[in-house]
């Protein structure tokens, strides 16, 4: 009866570490879509954490985002033509077009336009 019972637990043990493997993968690449804005000079501090604010909820709601990251251009590297960067993952590139097209997306871009001098995005694919 006891080698029963070692077998049975064998089994068991097997089909649990074999289910893991059953999860989806993570993709082995990322598209990265980089936002590089300029605020004009004099924005209020107010506007742009609001800017700051959206691109984090986009981020947070929109399910096809699988990352971000964001912060301040350091001032040497700024240059009058970076001030903050913004970083979203997508695991394809349909994913970056239904996060373009997506409701979500169209009210942010006009959150902060007035106080915005340029705004430059690049798309590039990393292999993790």
């Amino acid at each position: 009866m006891n080698r029963l019972h070692n077998v049975q637990f064998l089994a068991v043990l097997f089909l649990l570490l074999t289910s893991v493997g059953y999860a989806q993968p993570a993709p082995q690449r990322l598209l990265k879509h980089v936002v590089m804005m300029t605020f004009k000079a004099g924005a209020p501090a107010s506007g742009i954490r609001e800017v700051d604010e959206s691109f984090k909820n986009l981020a947070r709601t929109l399910p096809m985002v699988k990352g971000y990251e964001w912060g301040p251009a350091l001032p040497q590297e700024q240059a009058k033509t970076t001030t903050h960067v913004y970083v979203f993952s997508f695991a394809s590139e349909k994913d970056l077009a239904d996060y373009a097209q997506s409701p979500e997306h169209q009210r942010h871009i006009k959150v902060g336009a007035d106080i915005t001098e340029r705004v430059q995005a690049v798309q590039y694919w990393v292999d993790k």
